[in-house]
C-alpha cells in the first residue's frame, strides 16, 4: 500500500510539473529546456528511490535468512540433544535389565 502511494504521488508530481510548465507564459525553446530539466531530475530522484528501497529490501531478506538459518541451528540442536538424551536413557535400560 504504502509504495502505491509514493507511486502515485511521483506520477501526480511529474504529471502536475509537466502541465505547469506547458502552460506557462514563455517561449517554448525555454519550456522544452525546463521540462528536459525537471524530467532528468525527476528520473534521478526515482533512480536513487529504487536504489535506497532495493538496498532495504535486501537488508531486510538478509535478516530475514540469518534468522531462519540460526531458528534451523537451534532445532537441529535441540534435536540433537533428544537424540542423545533417548540414546543416553536406552544404554540405561539396557544396563539395568543386564543386571550391570
Amino acid at each position: 500500500m504504502k509504495g502505491s502511494n509514493i507511486a502515485a504521488f511521483l506520477i501526480g508530481a511529474v504529471a502536475g510539473g509537466i502541465a505547469a510548465l506547458l502552460y506557462a507564459p514563455q517561449s517554448g525553446k525555454k519550456t522544452r529546456r525546463q521540462l528536459r530539466e525537471f524530467v532528468d531530475e525527476s528520473v534521478d530522484e526515482a533512480s536513487e528511490f529504487v536504489e535506497r528501497t532495493t538496498a532495504k529490501a535486501k537488508d531486510a531478506v538478509n535478516r530475514g535468512v540469518r534468522q531462519v538459518r540460526n531458528g534451523v541451528n537451534q532445532a537441529r540442536e535441540f534435536v540433537n540433544n533428544e537424540i542423545a538424551g533417548v540414546k543416553a536413557e536406552l544404554c540405561d535400560c539396557e544396563k539395568t535389565e543386564s543386571g550391570e
